[in-house]
């Protein structure tokens, strides 16, 4: 009988609701450790969360503006359709 393939990995032990609140706790001026321990989250995963909050969104970044972007599609469009 073949054997059955068990992952070994970890499964965070904490919540995602308990994670945005030990941010908004840290956020307020909180310490990092105090909080990693109080909600059961690694220092690392908090201190990486923390430092690039909203710092930059995922890919390379653009060229152009979103309101450049947004110009061109437009002026593509009345081009093609004046064709």
């Amino acid at each position: 009988m073949p054997r059955t393939y068990v992952k070994n990995g970890q499964v965070p032990r904490y919540s995602n609701e308990d994670f945005q609140l030990a941010l908004k706790e840290i956020s307020e001026g909180s310490d990092i450790r105090a909080t990693a321990k109080k909600y059961n989250i690694s220092k690392s995963t908090l201190h990486l969360h923390h430092s690039s909050q909203a710092s930059h969104g995922v890919g390379r970044a653009t060229h152009f503006t979103e309101l450049e972007e947004i110009y061109l599609v437009s002026a593509a469009t009345v081009l093609q359709i004046s064709l």
